[in-house]
């Protein structure tokens, strides 16, 4: 990759998509590649090289409401059942251990609403599947911690709940939860061309059983390219009037502009969607919002990781 004054200009790998909501659409014969209309942010800044190399294989991140310009970040399988949280200078400030939790493959990490107004817990997505054969998944949901104490190494017992999908076992490794309702919605990773699936967790989530979910949505992505239908992050605006996904070469948005309507997946998921230009990570699999929802950071799953920015495009040109 090259950086063109300051900012980083990755391969643009721009798979043009069809979302659809419970319905399908055939393409006959070949056609042109539909064109959509770019988001309105800047190209991809550099924001720091992370310092911590434990996190080596970071398939997820979310913004910390409680710890201004902190991020949670959570390792693929094969690492401890643990979160980092890290600041936008690429430094560690708490190793958050879960305690009785197991790590089987983490695949995205949430903010969900917490038990009071203003408050917020982490949901730790454990839901990794890519031979399609785990019937039972699990998220661990712990209220946020304080970046600030000067506790390098924490434990939390985290509550957990227990999903399977209503369709059986599928691969997955995209998950965003409603800032304003609490529900939980995963993405899964079609390897197929066949639209993927969007399966709803609503709130509140119960611990004491295991709550099958059911498919509210499909998403139909362009089959020409494998890599470039492959979801691997998703997320929603703080606002909850903007939805987020990535796959391994670019990202997509949907705007919810119309202040009337009433802000969900649902709706959101009826609007044009706007593409938008990510760095060129190796293994790109995570993807948020900052705190205040105006940018969205990426990180990728490969050393050395970097924390890579998306910015909200200036209204008005410079002078020249």
């Amino acid at each position: 990759m090259s950086k063109r004054g300051g900012q980083v200009v990755g391969v643009r790998w721009m798979c043009a998509a069809v979302f659809v909501v419970g319905l399908g659409v055939v393409l006959a014969g070949p056609q042109a590649e539909p064109t959509y209309p770019a988001a309105p942010y800047t190209l991809p800044t550099e924001v720091a090289q992370l310092d911590d190399n434990r996190i080596n294989e970071a398939s997820g991140i979310t913004a910390s409401r409680r710890n201004p310009g902190m991020y949670y970040i959570n390792n693929d399988s094969g690492d401890e059942p643990r979160v980092f949280l890290v600041d936008r200078a690429g430094h560690t400030r708490v190793t958050i251990r879960l305690h009785g939790a197991r790590h089987i493959d983490y695949e995205d990490i949430a903010l969900a609403p917490g038990a009071k107004a203003g408050e917020f817990d982490v949901c730790v997505a454990d839901i990794g599947d890519n031979n399609g054969q785990r019937h039972d998944l699990t998220i661990y949901r712990f209220a946020e911690i304080d970046g600030e104490g000067g506790v390098s190494t924490i434990d939390v017992e985290p509550r957990m709940y227990r999903i399977r999908y209503a369709g059986g076992p599928c691969d997955a490794e995209a998950l965003a939860v409603d800032p304003l309702s609490g529900d939980g919605f995963i993405f899964t990773k079609r390897r197929d061309g066949k639209p993927l699936n969007v399966y709803r967790l609503p709130a509140p989530w119960p611990t004491d059983k295991i709550v099958e979910l059911a498919e509210v949505a499909t998403v139909a992505l362009p089959p020409e390219a494998p890599m470039r239908r492959l979801v691997t992050a998703a997320d929603i605006s703080p606002d909850g009037r903007r939805l987020a996904l990535r796959c391994y070469t670019e990202g997509w948005e949907w705007r919810l502009a119309d202040t009337s309507a009433k802000p969900d997946v649902a709706t959101l998921l009826k609007q044009t969607p706007l593409r938008i230009t990510l760095a060129a990570e190796p293994q790109g699999e995570a993807l948020c919002y900052t705190a205040d929802g105006q940018s969205l950071v990426t990180v990728s799953e490969q050393l050395p990781t970097h924390l890579f920015e998306v910015r909200p495009e200036p209204t008005e040109k410079p002078a020249p």
